[in-house]
């Protein structure tokens, strides 16, 4: 009876310990996550950026884990999704719906 007992205690320790440093681990994370986004540039300056860069008619932005999404209307007329870093603002990749019909990925690099 002693033995599984002690086995009991043993798992129920190690099962303590474990869920503890787990919490810990995912709260860091947590947090370093949200110190990033706090970095980043607000909607306001991205609109600002991207009218700078030459895009008209924004009608759309959208934060993602990775940076903004941006629907808007090119210099010639053309609707293209941007993807853009949420730090500087700048364009890092746009592409237009006929890449999308394609399959392609690339769309124009900026």
């Amino acid at each position: 009876m002693k033995t599984s007992h002690a086995i009991l205690a043993i798992a129920l320790t190690a099962a303590t310990f474990g869920g503890t440093a787990f919490a810990v681990s995912a709260t860091d994370s947590a947090s370093m996550s949200n110190a990033a986004a706090d970095n980043w540039l607000a909607i306001p300056a991205i609109y600002a950026k991207v009218t700078a860069a030459g895009f008209n008619d924004i009608y759309e932005i959208e934060r993602e884990r990775n940076g903004y999404k941006i629907k808007a209307v090119s210099a010639n007329g053309e609707r293209l999704k941007l993807f853009v870093d949420p730090m500087t603002g700048e364009v890092l990749q746009s592409r237009s719906k006929q890449d999308k019909y394609r399959g392609e990925r690339t769309g124009t690099q900026l």
